[in-house]
């Protein structure tokens, strides 16, 4: 595997497990779509 696709794979499970923690933490399953949408708006810039 390429760095870059490693990196991509970091970033989202680093992605992935800020959101179950912010989710689960402050009870708050729906403000923390939030988080996905700050990470979609990441991968289309650095796209």
């Amino acid at each position: 595997m390429d760095k870059k696709k490693m990196m991509n794979w970091i970033i989202a499970i680093i992605v992935a497990i800020v959101y179950l923690t912010v989710s689960i933490i402050f009870k708050s399953w729906a403000y923390s779509w939030l988080i996905w949408v700050a990470y979609a708006t990441y991968r289309f810039i650095v796209k």
